[in-house]
């Protein structure tokens, strides 16, 4: 059964979502959904998802530092390693963020050197382990220093993409930093397949032309290096993540999975801006030029007995930028007496006991 948006017990609120800066947060309304279901009953709301003009200030990032350590790139490792806390503090400010690093050098290679996590500081990232003060060491292990051309960053890439633990819905991207062009195995289509697959969006910050072909034949965006000027390179990562968020194609609300197996959760466009909607999903060139507004139908069924807390997300692009909760109770009402039924009851025997005196 399909319920009308406001039923029963529904619990809706608005709240307003503070933001770094005063910044006015990407957001979907009702920030908060109660309601209780019978098995295989389902209740039909409209959610708004509200797109700022400003970046986001509620996504989840996901972002994974690769570093050529070969030994031409010793200086630019130590300014990243000076600007690692702030770089990670800035990336912070778009949201809930988990960072780790990887490297490569030749022979040798690391994508996943510390996996994605949320701790965020130089030594938690492991930024601070890149390069061993006068040798060619990394995180204890000898990286072959190797010549300066060319380089395994197609193994250290195409590993990041595919053995990073990415979070579900997380806004994903791999930035890499060299002066060498790259080498096989694997190749170049097998790295840009890897790449697609994981959803993650590669950045380069490049000190040579060659590395500057390579990270763009693979997809990639590659910003020239800001030399020695730890400042310019805060400024350069925070820019060049920030503009990814710019313009997007696609918009739409789902819990990911997250209710279940309690709860269904089915999402159908209702409105898309100056887009269209196809199925779940407002479909159009967007950009964050002005704020955008898109309206969905979000159906909630009750498939198992129990309390059901999860999150419901609005999604850019795949990409989680705002975040709300549903407390869904589903239980299997003909299972249980009822007050109503335990007075029609009563009223029963008393029936059945009067009709047995009367013909008596």
């Amino acid at each position: 059964m399909i319920n009308q948006p406001i039923k029963g017990i529904a619990l809706a609120l608005a709240v307003a979502i503070l933001a770094p800066a005063s910044a006015v947060a990407d957001s979907i309304d009702p920030v908060m959904y109660s309601d209780r279901l019978s098995l295989g009953e389902s209740v039909t709301i409209r959610k708004t998802v509200i797109i700022n003009s400003d970046r986001p200030t509620g996504a989840l990032l996901d972002v994974m530092f690769i570093f050529d350590v070969t030994g031409s790139m010793r200086d630019e490792i130590d300014i990243a390693k000076m600007a690692a806390d702030d770089i990670l503090t800035g990336l912070s400010g778009f949201g809930s963020l988990r960072s780790g690093t990887g490297w490569y050098s030749d022979p040798l290679f690391d994508g996943v050197h510390v996996d994605l996590n949320g701790g965020n500081t130089s030594t938690t990232s492991g930024i601070d382990d890149m390069w061993d003060t006068g040798s060619c060491v990394v995180a204890g292990a000898d990286a072959g220093c190797g010549g300066d051309f060319p380089e395994k960053g197609y193994a250290a890439i195409s590993e990041a993409a595919s053995s990073a633990s990415w979070a579900p819905g997380s806004n994903r991207f791999i930035i890499a930093f060299g002066d060498a062009s790259f080498k096989m195995p694997p190749t170049e289509a097998a790295t840009i397949a890897a790449l697609g697959a994981s959803g993650a969006e590669l950045i380069g910050i490049s000190y040579n032309s060659g590395f500057t072909s390579d990270i763009e034949d693979l997809g990639g965006t590659a910003y020239s290096g800001v030399g020695l000027d730890t400042g310019a390179l805060v400024t350069l990562i925070l820019d060049s993540v920030g503009s990814s968020f710019d313009s997007y194609d696609a918009v739409t609300v789902s819990d990911l999975g997250g209710g279940m197996p309690g709860v269904g959760v089915s999402t159908m466009c209702v409105s898309a801006d100056i887009g269209l909607c196809a199925g779940a999903d407002a479909l159009g060139m967007y950009d964050r030029s002005i704020d955008r507004t898109f309206e969905f139908d979000v159906t909630f069924t009750g498939l198992e007995d129990g309390e059901h807390h999860f999150p419901t997300y609005a999604l850019v692009d795949g990409g989680i930028v705002a975040t709300e909760r549903d407390w869904i109770t589903v239980k299997d009402r003909l299972s249980v007496t009822e007050p109503g039924t335990l007075a029609l009851f009563g009223l029963g025997l008393m029936g059945v006991g009067f009709a047995r005196r009367h013909r008596s």
